[in-house]
């Protein structure tokens, strides 16, 4: 945390995403980090924002000329955590979004409980987000993504399906619920979700699903659907508990099985350079699994 005093007020601005706890402080930066990754704002502006969100400010009451005023700029240089810079050669920057959260901060949004998802100093996740919302969660972000890039208008439809997706309602009223969810707070759900997905795909303990040797910038498991059915042959119950696993048990059943399915390889005799090739992984991923094998 970084402290600050305008004013005789003292502020508390965050240094890095495990820092951001109040609820609506989450959801300013969310959605300055949205407007910057739609196009709305620019870079520079993208820093007055977060700097206006971690301080709480309301601009329209803050008169120009006023001490805090003129520090937003300079505040918004210290905000750098939700963001990489790359420069570009004409000699302007970009920024690229980076967001790694270990909870859900939002909670029940319009009385809807949504799902929980809590770590603790220990690292212990305790959470109840199921393999079929990461999954459909996971199909909608980059749906959404994919919506923005190309400036489609079915972009807040693919936002209101992974709310739906996320924070479901068994009631024939959840439509008109639904409606009552802001937009700020419908953008909050989609950086919470991104910030947890982006964080379980960087958890070491998921580097062999996560990390192929072919498709390294991809932050998604290959064949997510297809791994509903290979766990269910593998025993683990029918399609549907499957998806009603949560999250860590089914990612750690799909690490498994690919353990496994090192060591039948290796027990058949093929050395570990074929085994990597064979399941797209490198020679050093599936080193600790292949003990005493020559490559």
């Amino acid at each position: 945390m970084t402290k600050i005093t305008l004013n005789g007020h003292t502020y508390t601005i965050p240094a890095r995403w495990s820092e951001v706890t109040d609820r609506s402080q989450f959801i300013a930066i969310c959605q300055a980090l949205y407007d910057y990754e739609t196009g709305v704002t620019s870079f520079a502006e993208l820093r007055v924002a977060l700097a206006v969100a971690a301080l709480g400010l309301n601009l329209r009451r803050v008169q120009e000329g006023d001490h805090l005023y003129e520090n937003i700029f300079r505040i918004g240089e210290l905000i750098t955590f939700p963001y990489t810079v790359e420069e570009l050669p004409d000699g302007s920057s970009v920024a690229t979004i980076n967001i790694r959260l270990q909870n859900n901060l939002l909670g029940p949004v319009c009385g809807i409980k949504g799902y929980s998802y809590r770590t603790d100093s220990a690292g212990i996740v305790d959470t109840d987000l199921t393999a079929g919302q990461y999954i459909e969660g996971l199909s909608l972000l980059n749906h959404f993504a994919a919506c923005v890039r190309a400036h489609s208008e079915a972009a807040p439809e693919v936002l209101y399906s992974l709310v739906n997706t996320l924070y479901p309602l068994p009631s024939p009223h959840y439509q008109k619920l639904l409606t009552s969810f802001t937009r700020e707070e419908k953008v909050a759900i989609l950086y919470n979700f991104r910030g947890i997905t982006e964080a379980i795909a960087q958890d070491p303990d998921y580097d062999l699903i996560f990390h192929q040797a072919a498709r390294r910038s991809d932050p998604s498991p290959v064949g997510l659907q297809g791994s509903l059915f290979s766990l269910s042959k593998a025993g683990l119950g029918d399609i549907e508990a499957v998806r009603a696993l949560d999250i860590h048990t089914y990612l750690s059943a799909l690490v498994q099985q690919t353990i496994d399915s090192i060591h039948t390889l290796a027990g058949s005799g093929m050395k570990p350079g074929k085994i990597a090739q064979k399941l797209n992984l490198t020679v050093e991923q599936i080193a600790p699994y292949t003990d005493n094998i020559d490559a």
